[in-house]
């Protein structure tokens, strides 16, 4: 069994939004230099080399303070980790404003967590900085993968949550996540409103999963769950800490051939990171 759940591809530079709590925010400057038009992205040849000596299951095309679609060697770059990592599931976290565009791209991951706060388009734009929310159910239509819909619990989210979760499951959705605010310490009880009854019926690494007509929703609190990642940065940096703002950019390679990096044992680096 892999000491890792996945590993996490994290990508930097301008975003397509302005989400007023993105935890790019949180992360230290140092470790996120742009790198959308980056071609391979720095130090992926010691990321591979992890995922395949810890046999990592699954690995994520995601962002600190970007979307990872506006990677401009997107498709590039997946077609070349299939080849190098076969047999891993590869899932991409997006806000979707890019999909529909860049469908062909979307459907060649293997899953896809898709953030989408509301339907209603004030709640959207309060909450992710921009106007008018993607055309989700076009998306979906034309999505041949499974799409999770990921929404944050803010104060202008959960007036709406119930026809949100109504919503998507009309339209075909049968995963959802519930993400806490980072830093807020605060049971699920005192946060989600009363009209939202989410009877449990399960967990996920410390997470409670739980049900709502058809869906089944996971309250994901980044801080409590147990989950274990290996994250590489668009520095260079791979760390193995869950929670991205504990990364630190002193420790710059775990391995691998890259040009000019510390040669110290791998075991020694993830001991440390």
């Amino acid at each position: 069994m892999s000491p890792f759940d996945f590993a996490a591809l994290l990508f930097s530079g301008p975003c397509n939004a302005r989400c007023p709590f993105c935890i790019g925010k949180q992360i230290a400057p140092a470790l996120t230099p742009p790198n959308l038009h980056l071609y391979p992205p720095r130090n992926l040849e010691a990321l591979t080399e992890a995922i395949q000596r810890y046999r990592i299951p699954r690995l994520v095309f995601t962002g600190t303070n970007t979307d990872p679609q506006m990677y401009a060697h997107e498709a590039r770059l997946l077609r070349e980790l299939r080849t190098a990592l076969p047999g891993v599931h590869f899932s991409l976290h997006t806000n979707g404003r890019l999909a529909l565009r860049k469908m062909a791209a979307f459907n060649a991951y293997d899953s896809v967590t898709l953030s989408f706060p509301a339907f209603d388009e004030k709640v959207y734009r309060r909450t992710m900085g921009v106007p008018r929310p993607p055309a989700l159910e076009r998306i979906l239509r034309r999505a041949r993968i499974p799409v999770k819909i990921s929404i944050i619990t803010t104060a202008d989210t959960l007036p709406v949550l119930a026809d949100t979760l109504t919503r998507l499951e009309t339209l075909g959705v049968r995963r959802v996540a519930l993400r806490k605010l980072y830093g807020d310490a605060r049971p699920w009880e005192r946060i989600l409103p009363p009209e939202v009854a989410l009877p449990v019926v399960g967990a996920y690494r410390g997470n409670p999963v739980c049900a709502f007509r058809g869906l089944e929703v996971t309250l994901w609190d980044f801080a409590a769950s147990q989950s274990r990642s290996l994250n590489l940065f668009s520095s260079g940096v791979i760390s193995k800490r869950y929670l991205l703002t504990e990364a630190s950019p002193r420790f710059p390679f775990l391995w691998g051939s890259q040009r000019g990096r510390r040669e110290t044992s791998s075991s020694r680096k993830l001991t440390r990171m």
